[in-house]
């Protein structure tokens, strides 16, 4: 993102096809962080998987149960967790599917349908 450039997101205009089926996301890159907003369908399933980034979830709506290394929790709306870089985690959506906002560091890589925000366009 340049200097001077309009900092809103709008996650609508971003929403396209996730990364697994029953969930749609939405991202926003940095040069130090990003971002994504995913929505589950009940009951979707995330697999077990990991990636050198930190990661921060915030659950804004629904559930979200949650296996990382020490366990499996379930997360409510207003619940948030911090995951270490490198470390194996999956998620499951509750019943009612779940809203969840996700920050990392460094920059996950943009695959083709995210915004890369470091330039002021697509990626």
């Amino acid at each position: 993102m340049s200097a001077g450039a309009d900092p809103r997101i709008d996650w609508e205009e971003r929403r396209a096809a996730g990364p697994v089926p029953g969930v749609t996301a939405a991202s926003a890159h940095g040069a130090q962080l990003s971002a994504a907003l995913y929505t589950l369908e009940p009951n979707a399933v995330v697999p077990e998987h990991s990636h050198a980034n930190e990661e921060f979830g915030q659950v804004i709506r629904g559930s979200l149960e949650l296996s990382h290394p020490g366990g499996t929790v379930v997360l409510s709306a207003g619940e948030a967790f911090l995951l270490p870089g490198g470390a194996p985690h999956g998620a499951r959506a509750g019943a009612a599917g779940c809203e969840l906002l996700e920050c990392y560091a460094p920059p996950r890589a943009p695959t083709p349908s995210d915004h890369d925000d470091t330039n002021g366009g697509r990626a």
